[in-house]
């Protein structure tokens, strides 16, 4: 008979190293996979489940205390995906037979007999029953073993936000914000049931307390996250500072989220306590909560959820302390409400089945700050910092302009924003972004934090190589009243033009007010236009950059220098511009540069 181990005895994880692989392997085959680096600790084989046992498993329900529950085993589902097995499961005690089981719990350690079974992962929506499926513990070693780092170059999308590169060419700044900016499209025919229309147990959401955010955004970020297998959830703050921002920080300095300005020590989490992953910090908390599997002592490492948290593969994500303020009963997926404590660490695994991270150890961050300048007059500064990821970080940075603009201005109705930000990166280089946002039903507040979103993206995700962005500088001067232009006639000087002169062209504008404006424009005529017919275009930023499609500039980058021109020299709404389209003229591409007239010398 095993001796049960004390609450919170950690272990090791064991070793895939040649020198250790026979040790590791010695007490499997005797029957009794033991985790090496816990006398008393060890891990009950699949193989030696059965329907019937009965154990328990750790939580907390509430606040800090963790609890025991009932775990009756059901029986065993092996393969249900390639090369995986699931422990079915009856739980009972605290509140489970009102609540189901609850997004939060992901990760809770089941033992048998003290002989650690796995991880509380998966759930049944609508399940009348507290039914879970239990992620084998081996499993969740196995495959949260290193892999390569993560920072892979390449396309991709998370949340709503598409990044492609292909012969049709470079997607615009704004193409890119507009994915953003719109949200998640509809579902593809084909797609997979909604998980509250599927009968196969389903990885159990994870809550993603949120503290900084208007209640209003809901609607606009949930989709995003959903997206991710994240529900956004009410959250709050252990404890800590206020920010000069006005929103409190959870415990994390506004100069970083893992600023060594605290005297208390952080806690050492174990089994069965809660647990999260931090996305972003500072005036505006996101973070994705579970509960602690296992931890090992000897190497610092922590095991959790029992499933993906994303499925992102290797990564550097902040190991948060929680605590759960309440455990909320729901027709659909009761939850945990939890608030965000210090940093303890970094997640640097996120697998099919289950989190792995390292505790002491620290994440690199983008710092994020925001200046409004609010239509009530005043000036406020945010200050957040990001979890550096190609996919996650474009999609906080918009999540995080959000919460400020927000919370400085109203989400709907007539509005102007005008925009100021800039990019640092690797090299010391800065990129700049400018433009003003205006619409007369709302909208603008989204358009102008895609609008920084979009550059980052391109950065992280281009095919040529992973750009590292190091800081966000952003400004906004926000208006409740929607100041817009719109071009009512345009038309030349003199019908008499000469080649290598310029003409006069005239742009008549009615502004929002109703007021009409002229403005002049010297428009230079090529000297080798001679004896050429050309078209001569005023358009606005859609227009023209449809133009440039049209003949074949915006091709694939062929140069990193290429993709930081077009976030320096993208077209702005605020702009009107004009261009000469002669016929039979030559354009080429080369280096991935355009040259939209070559003179006759060069043309063939």
């Amino acid at each position: 008979m095993n001796q049960r181990p004390p609450p919170g005895v950690p272990a090791r994880r064991p070793s895939l190293g040649a020198a250790a692989l026979s040790a590791s392997l010695l007490p499997v085959l005797a029957g009794a996979a033991f985790v090496p680096g816990a006398a008393a600790q060890s891990v009950l084989p699949l193989d030696e489940v059965r329907a019937g046992m009965v154990g328990e498993g750790r939580t907390v329900f509430r606040g800090e205390e963790i609890e025991t529950f009932g775990v009756e085993i059901l029986g065993v589902l092996r393969n249900p995906f390639p090369g995986r097995s699931i422990i079915l499961a009856r739980l009972s005690g605290g509140p489970l037979e009102h609540t189901g089981v609850l997004q939060g719990m992901s990760g809770s350690p089941v033992t048998v007999d003290g002989r650690l079974v796995g991880a509380v992962a998966y759930a049944f929506p609508f399940s009348r029953d507290p039914i879970c499926g239990i992620t084998p513990f081996e499993e969740m070693v196995r495959f949260t073993e290193d892999r390569p780092a993560a920072g892979t170059s390449g396309g991709g999308s998370a949340g709503g936000l598409s990044l492609r590169f292909s012969p049709a060419g470079i997607p615009t700044i704004h193409e890119v914000a507009a994915s953003l900016a719109e949200g998640p499209g509809a579902p593809p025919e084909n797609a997979a049931l909604p998980a509250w229309q599927s009968l196969a147990p389903t990885p159990i959401r994870t809550p993603l307390s949120v503290s900084g955010l208007d209640p209003a955004l809901h609607g606009v970020l949930g989709p995003l996250f959903r997206q991710l297998g994240m529900e956004l959830a009410p959250g709050g703050l252990s404890a800590g500072p206020t920010s000069t921002g006005g929103l409190p920080t959870g415990g994390i300095p506004a100069a970083g989220l893992q600023s060594a300005g605290n005297a208390e020590t952080p806690k050492r989490p174990v089994p069965g306590s809660p647990i999260g992953a931090t996305l972003v910090g500072g005036d505006l908390v996101l973070m994705a909560s579970g509960t602690v599997t296992h931890v090992d002592e000897a190497t610092g490492e922590v095991y959790a959820f029992g499933h993906p948290f994303v499925g992102l593969g290797a990564v550097a994500i902040p190991m948060q302390e929680a605590r759960v303020e309440a455990s909320i009963a729901s027709l659909a997926n009761s939850f945990k409400i939890s608030s965000a404590g210090e940093t303890l660490g970094v997640w640097r695994q996120d697998r099919v089945s289950g989190i792995r991270g390292e505790l002491g150890a620290r994440a690199p961050l983008i710092p994020l700050s925001v200046t409004v300048r609010g239509s009530r007059g005043g000036r406020r500064e945010y200050r957040m910092e990001l979890v550096d990821h190609d996919l996650l970080t474009p999609v906080l940075a918009f999540s995080g302009l959000m919460s400020v603009f927000s919370q400085e201005e109203r989400v709907s109705g007539p509005q102007t924003v005008n925009l100021s930000a800039r990019i640092r990166v690797a090299g010391g280089r800065t990129l700049t972004l400018e433009d003003v946002f205006a619409s007369g039903l709302g909208g603008s507040l989204e358009q102008a934090s895609a609008l920084v979103a979009a550059p980052v993206a391109f950065l992280l995700g281009n095919p040529l190589e992973r750009i590292p962005v190091r800081e966000l500088e952003v400004e906004a001067d926000a208006r409740e009243e929607a100041r817009t232009a719109s071009l009512t006639r345009a038309w030349i000087e003199s019908s008499r033009i000469r080649p290598g002169e310029p003409v006069t062209l005239h742009l008549a504008t009615r502004d929002y007010r109703g007021a009409e404006r002229t403005r002049t424009i010297a428009v230079p005529i090529p000297a080798s236009a001679a004896g050429e017919t050309l078209d001569l275009l005023v358009a606005d930023r859609a227009r023209a950059t449809a133009a440039d499609r049209t003949e074949g500039a915006g091709s694939p980058p062929a140069r990193v220098e290429q993709i930081f021109r077009a976030i320096d020299q993208h077209r702005r709404q605020s702009r009107l511009y004009v261009r000469l389209l002669g016929t039979g003229r030559t354009a080429a591409v080369v280096g991935g540069a355009y040259l939209p007239s070559l003179p006759p010398s060069v043309r063939s």
